[in-house]
């Protein structure tokens, strides 16, 4: 590792809540400046601040108004997907859905929705969903923000099965793990564009969900010989789908 590769790989990175600019002040919100004053101790560092896919160089402060970054040049390197990938979730246990969404962000997901099927071994809880959504989005934030992401995945759902088609890319695919020699493997039709892959739940897909699927123009995939976790599977077609692309550039 060279010394601006590791420099970089030690800079702390936080999202903003407004545009910025070279030469500004930016104040960090209480929960950033907690972070940055009492857990990393952080006084005259460089620190990466992102909006809007847009990043700057800036030096942080411990000011009497709180932490402030003092903005300087913007960053000329890109760490987003050339094309959007969508991940389509079922709804799994707690703390297999929070890896999800955790490993999601860093191998590049633009998209995440999260989905209700049949098959789901759990459900979601009205009455719980807006404190949960609350708990992902913080989830989703913290990993991007580590792995040096543009931006913070848009996260979707919970939603219906029926209701994937409202989130469709250009090439919709469902990993399927009964089709056997049938269909095809992930690495095989992706086509390098914006994809929309979708993941079942720790039961799997019926034939009357695939089928259901099928109608709305999605194209079956395996991911290999082996029947994968949930958790597992939307982490290797993301790799998958991310690998392509980066090896595109």
């Amino acid at each position: 590792m060279t010394e601006k590769s590791s420099f970089l790989w030690k800079m702390q990175q936080y999202f903003a809540r407004q545009e910025i600019q070279s030469g500004m002040d930016y104040l960090l919100s209480p929960e950033q400046a907690h972070h940055a004053e009492h857990v990393l101790h952080l006084d005259q560092e460089t620190v990466r601040i992102v909006h809007d896919g847009k990043a700057w160089f800036g030096t942080i402060e411990k000011t009497h108004a709180g932490m402030v970054v003092h903005v300087q040049e913007p960053d000329p390197v890109s760490r987003e997907l050339p094309c959007r990938i969508t991940l389509a979730a079922a709804l799994i246990r707690r703390e297999r859905l929070e890896l999800v969404l955790q490993k999601a962000a860093e191998l590049g997901a633009g998209r995440i929705v999260v989905f209700e099927s049949s098959r789901c071994v759990v459900h979601a809880r009205q009455e719980k969903l807006s404190r949960q959504r609350q708990r992902w989005q913080s989830i989703l934030e913290e990993a991007s923000a580590q792995c040096r992401r543009d931006r913070i995945p848009e996260l979707c759902g919970v939603v219906s099965l029926a209701d994937l088609s409202a989130y469709q890319e250009e090439q919709n695919l469902v990993a399927y793990e009964e089709a056997g020699t049938a269909a095809p493997l992930l690495s095989e039709v992706y086509q390098n564009r914006s994809a929309l892959i979708v993941i079942g739940p720790e039961g799997g897909f019926s034939r009357q969900k695939i089928a259901q699927l099928r109608q709305q123009d999605f194209a079956c995939v395996t991911l290999g010989r082996r029947i994968l976790r949930a958790e597992t599977a939307s982490l290797y077609a993301l790799s998958v789908l991310a690998e392509r692309q980066e090896g595109q550039r």
